[in-house]
């Protein structure tokens, strides 16, 4: 995985592990919490986070 500007300059890559299983488990949450498909969970997950990307960032 390449550096890009988007990412801070001591970001650690390997995070990115954590990071998914994270997601993960709280796609497995909103499954059972609101009786979801995985399907459904990831979609939700999927529109939420693009949200993310192109919302201005905030201090």
């Amino acid at each position: 995985m390449s550096n890009t500007s988007s990412q801070p300059a001591g970001f650690n890559p390997l995070a990115m592990v954590d990071m998914w299983q994270d997601m993960r488990a709280l796609v497995d949450q909103w499954e059972s919490k609101y009786n979801s498909s995985p399907v459904d969970a990831a979609v939700a997950f999927q529109e939420f986070s693009a949200t993310l990307v192109d919302q201005p960032k905030t201090i």
